[in-house]
């Protein structure tokens, strides 16, 4: 519905967050599942409306094309039609709404003719990517995504080229998870899959017959708003031009400045690798241009009269893009595991150890202690975090457990954290039984007992494994 939304809204429909800053509602959406899980049943409902005004596009264009030949035929008195073919010339390209095969130059021609809108609906995503030509086609999407103005140079038309002074395009595919990592793995993270927004879920669903889904309100009140947001230039009382510009109020940039520092916040917290924390700048940039589609679509379904105005981005808007961007940052975290947690390590280097073990038995032993050792610092790290991020004098442990923050640790290791921060004077039980515990406040030292069995300052092997 996302990218159905972003491509009926076009190129003529943007929104200013600042003087510099301006933004339309393009948007790159994979959906990661297995074969069989229903993506194209779904897909195919909620694009109907699309393809019903792609038909009628062709149907106008067919006519305007006929008119022209018979025009042009009247002219010739001789009824010499140029070799006897249609029209003797080079056929005019078809409108085109939504392309599911296509390389990358032939998309970069596709938006010459088609400069309103443009869907690129690929079944399996990862064949855009996964190929020789890959590398160029990356750099290409990624320039697309923003919306940059781009030269196109054709070697094979006579040092022919095309300018596209502001290329808008959608895209919608699928991907397995298996092929995930191939998105990026092979050529390096370029940024790119930062630009996706990434649905779905981990587990496999159990086979189900197929049910009758299709709710024929549902699909009227979709297609009625997705006929208006179609057609917007002609029917927002606002438009000027034949374009639609609206402001983010400043309301509106106050939620999406504290969504920046939440984000900012959690990367922190969840130990997110420095160059990997980019993702917040692209998080922030789908959030505003989720807050401009929320607006389409609050006007596409009449919220402001039938030709009412488009209005500026409020904070309603705003809001509720910031909770879809905090929805789509879990899924981005659940999808490239090698970020979860923060347990990334350079390739070929070993936690506590300057060089690998090897196969000798004690440099192994070493290093096995030594990852406990760190695995134990990180979740006492992420507790201390986590309390100081939500400001409350309890820590609830089946909360903290339940947050997603501890990447896989049981009930008992986040119970070895909180007695470790005890043993140390930095924290209480409240309600050991009940799993409530308090960090003490920061500049509030408090005398603390040394434990008969405490030795030495550091995380004893095996405490919280």
């Amino acid at each position: 519905m996302l990218a159905g939304g972003g491509t009926a809204a076009g190129a003529d429909v943007s929104a200013c967050v600042q003087n510099s800053w301006c933004v339309r509602a393009n948007l790159f959406v994979a959906i990661v599942g297995y074969k069989g899980s229903g993506k194209t049943t779904l897909r195919n409902k909620v694009l109907a409306p699309l393809v019903r005004h792609e038909d009628a596009l062709r149907e106008q264009a067919n006519l305007d094309y006929d008119e022209d030949e018979y025009d042009e035929d009247s002219d010739d008195e001789d009824g010499d039609d140029g070799g006897g073919e249609r029209g003797g010339a080079d056929k005019r390209p078809e409108p085109c709404v939504i392309v599911n095969d296509c390389t990358g130059p032939a998309v970069l021609r596709l938006l010459e003719h088609n400069q309103r809108q443009l869907l690129v609906n690929a079944d399996e995503i990862s064949t855009l990517f996964i190929r020789n030509t890959g590398g160029t086609d990356r750099q290409m999407w990624c320039e697309l995504y923003d919306g940059q103005r781009r030269r196109q140079h054709r070697a094979s038309a006579s040092g022919l080229s095309a300018i596209l002074e502001a290329p808008y395009v959608t895209m919608l595919g699928g991907i397995q998870p298996d092929l995930l990592k191939c998105m990026y793995g092979s050529r390096g993270d370029d940024g790119f899959l930062d630009r996706l927004l990434l649905v779905g879920e981990q587990h496999v669903r159990e086979a189900e017959w197929p049910r009758d889904v299709d709710d024929l309100a549902l699909n009227a009140a979709w297609s009625g708003a997705i006929d208006r947001i179609l057609h917007i230039e002609e029917l927002a009382s606002d438009t000027m031009g034949g374009k639609v510009e609206a402001r983010f109020t400043s309301a509106a940039v106050d939620v999406c400045r504290q969504l920046m520092r939440r984000l900012n916040e959690v990367v922190a917290l969840l130990g997110v690798p420095e160059p990997q924390r980019g993702i917040v700048k692209k998080l922030v940039q789908h959030a505003v241009k989720l807050a401009l589609l929320h607006r389409c679509f609050r006007w596409g379904a009449g919220e402001f009269g039938e030709q009412g105005p488009f209005g500026d981005i409020d904070a309603d808007d705003a809001q509720a893009a910031c909770e879809a961007t905090l929805f789509f940052f879990g899924r981005w975290l659940i999808w490239r595991p090698e970020l979860r947690g923060g347990h990334g390590t350079p390739s070929g280097t070993t936690v506590g150890l300057a060089s690998a073990p090897g196969s000798d038995p004690a440099l192994l032993a070493l290093a096995a202690a030594a990852a406990g050792d760190q695995s134990a610092i990180r979740l006492i790290e992420k507790l201390i975090r986590y309390g100081r991020h939500q400001g409350q004098e309890s820590i609830r442990l089946a909360a903290f457990e339940s947050s997603g923050l501890c990447a896989g640790a049981t009930s008992d290791e986040i119970h070895g954290a909180c007695q470790w921060l005890v043993q140390r004077g930095l924290g209480q039980w409240l309600d050991e039984s009940k799993g409530i515990f308090g960090l003490h406040a920061i500049g509030k030292p408090r005398a603390r007992r040394k434990p008969k069995s405490e030795s030495t300052g550091s995380v004893k092997e095996g405490q919280l494994a």
